[in-house]
């Protein structure tokens, strides 16, 4: 039996004694204990049941009112994390990982380990920004589903939950058979339809995390033999004015689900965001190339970080990157934005209709609006019209960092808020950095990514000029303060009309 080494952080690091332990089930295992806080939601929508038998509740497929609109969906990547503190990380090889996910899920551990994670990080970090937030995605019927079910709740984000039918149900078109193959020739019959996805975030003692999860083992996708989404969440994507993914919504459904739910989306006004993530590297030949490429196509922002930039266009340059995205014929993304840490981050937008480049002109911004002209992009001539962009770079903010899970997740939602807003993109980058870098602060994702608080406190010191980048980008952050206060000005009076017009109606 596989031997687990588990080590609990030190006072300093998790306000825990210092202990460590040998178990072949960590089970009973104390760890965070996380930050529970009353959040008030946006909107009051009565629960309906969709799918399952579970007695403990009516399980939650949570559909909007056919007159609400959201800002935002996240789509797909719903996951609970376990932080499991390690003496220390394991070894790449497989095999060991694979039977470390099978030692790590025979029982569950402690629940204080437990956090929502995956595209969690995302919606709930857009939700603290005060958009209106609703999640598509997959969660079973089982107590991690009814944990992440409770927070996205207690967040004000409204939840679709379960994009796959139980097995319970007699079979429709959507779900799986009862006996399909995989890739490898075993059968499956629909075994992760109730089963919420666990991702186990394992921490050494200086910090440094592994991950562990069925993304990593497959057979892929996770719900194959969903050709479409039910009528419920094709609902809530097209109320929505932006939807975001990553690459790992290929691990859960098939291409043609996911360029269905894309293109319908769109159809119905929503501006598709993509970020690739760690999985573009399982993503440069074959089907899942051709999922790469769909998104890259039907996106109206991709986010990638340097690494990631260099692995999906082979260049290392990374406004070169964010140029070849843009050229790419049939691309209709209007900003391609790089994440470079330290370093800040960079957008490229395209500033005029046509939709690729033979010889791409750019220009690059100091944050001020002033822009350069720059050489062509070199990419071919693919018979297309000249596209001209910009390119505006914008330093991090100063932040002492704990832990960078979540941060790329966190500054995708601010990039959202500014997109959909029609902020510029100094502005909206300054927003992103700040938002990032206040999730950087603190230890672990999902509830404990960026509080507004601490958002407007690093704009506040933006705007001082003490972030990289000094004076010369001051104007950026105090912009991005100055819209987000007035923002949540308005939301909060949209939503105290709301209330008056409820308590009059039911007068």
């Amino acid at each position: 039996m596989l031997q687990i080494k588990l080590h609990r952080h030190s006072a300093q690091r998790s306000g825990t004694g210092q202990h460590q332990t040998s178990a072949a089930f960590p089970t009973g295992i104390s760890i965070h204990r996380l930050d529970s806080r009353p959040h008030t939601s946006q909107l009051l929508i009565s629960a309906s049941v969709s799918g399952g038998n579970d007695k403990r509740r009516g399980y939650s497929t949570r559909a909007l009112p056919a007159e609400t609109h959201v800002d935002v969906v996240g789509f797909g990547n719903l996951c609970v994390d376990a932080v499991l503190p390690m003496e220390e990380l394991p070894p790449a090889d497989r095999g060991i990982r694979r039977q470390l996910l099978d030692t790590l899920t025979r029982s569950p551990p402690d629940r204080s380990s437990w956090e929502v994670g995956g595209n969690c990080n995302f919606m709930v970090a857009a939700s603290r920004l005060g958009l209106q937030v609703a999640s598509v995605g997959h969660i079973g019927t089982d107590i991690y589903g009814e944990f992440m079910d409770e927070v996205l709740r207690s967040e004000g984000i409204h939840a679709t939950t379960q994009i796959a039918p139980s097995r319970s149900k007699p079979p429709q078109p959507l779900e799986l058979t009862s006996a399909q193959s995989t890739p490898n020739g075993a059968s499956t019959s629909g075994a992760h339809l109730d089963s919420t996805l666990i991702c186990f975030v394992l921490v050494d003692p200086e910090s440094r995390h592994a991950f562990c999860s069925r993304y990593d083992f497959g057979p892929w996708p996770l719900l194959e033999g969903i050709r479409a989404l039910p009528g419920k969440a094709t609902s809530v994507l097209r109320s929505a004015r932006a939807v975001f993914t990553n690459g790992f919504i290929f691990d859960e459904l098939p291409l043609e689900a996911v360029q269905g739910a894309c293109t319908d989306a769109i159809q119905h006004g929503a501006a598709i965001f993509f970020d690739p993530g760690p999985r573009c590297q399982t993503m440069l030949e074959g089907p899942r190339r051709a999922a790469l490429d769909l998104l890259l196509d039907l996106s109206a922002v991709v986010l990638m970080t340097e690494e990631e930039a260099r692995v999906v266009t082979g260049l290392d340059d990374p406004e070169a990157a964010a140029q070849w995205v843009l050229a790419r014929p049939g691309c209709r993304a209007e900003w391609v934005v790089v994440k470079m840490g330290g370093q800040g981050a960079l957008l490229c937008a395209r500033t005029d209709a046509s939709s690729n480049c033979s010889s791409n002109r750019s220009g690059t911004t100091n944050g001020k609006g002033n822009r350069k002209e720059n050489g062509g992009c070199g990419c071919k001539d693919s018979g297309s019209s000249t596209a001209l962009t910009t390119t505006t770079r914008l330093g991090a903010v100063k932040v002492e960092v704990l832990d960078t899970v979540g941060c790329g997740d966190s500054f995708a939602a601010a990039v959202v808020m500014g997109f959909i807003s029609g902020w510029p993109g100094d502005v909206t980058l300054a927003l992103a950095n700040a938002v990032g870098g206040a999730t950087a602060t603190g230890r672990g994702a999902g509830r404990n990514v960026a509080r507004l608080e601490k958002v407007l406190a690093l704009l506040e010191d933006g705007a001082r000029g003490a972030a990289d980048g000094g004076l010369e980008q001051a104007a950026s952050f105090a912009r991005a303060q100055e819209l987000l206060l007035q923002s949540l000005a308005s939301r909060q009076h949209l939503r105290e009309q709301s209330r008056e017009q409820q308590l009059s109606a039911a007068a």
